[in-house]
């Protein structure tokens, strides 16, 4: 018998990068994953991108530079 996944993954990503890339990397990974499994198929596999964080935002305590 063969089991079949639905599954949709959230991320948080940093900006600027390739999001589309990413996202599939992390497909790419979910998928190998669940094939290690006897029996299991993904039938849908969703990767959402939550967040972006600006590479600025991460120094937040410093003063900003116009």
């Amino acid at each position: 018998m063969i089991g079949e996944v639905r599954m949709r993954i959230t991320v948080e990503l940093g900006c600027p990068s390739d999001i589309g890339a990413q996202c599939a990397a992390v497909r790419r990974e979910v998928t190998e994953r669940l094939r290690a499994w006897p029996g299991m198929d993904t039938s849908d596999l969703v990767v959402s991108v939550e967040t972006l964080h600006s590479v600025h935002s991460q120094h937040s305590d410093r003063e900003r530079v116009r």
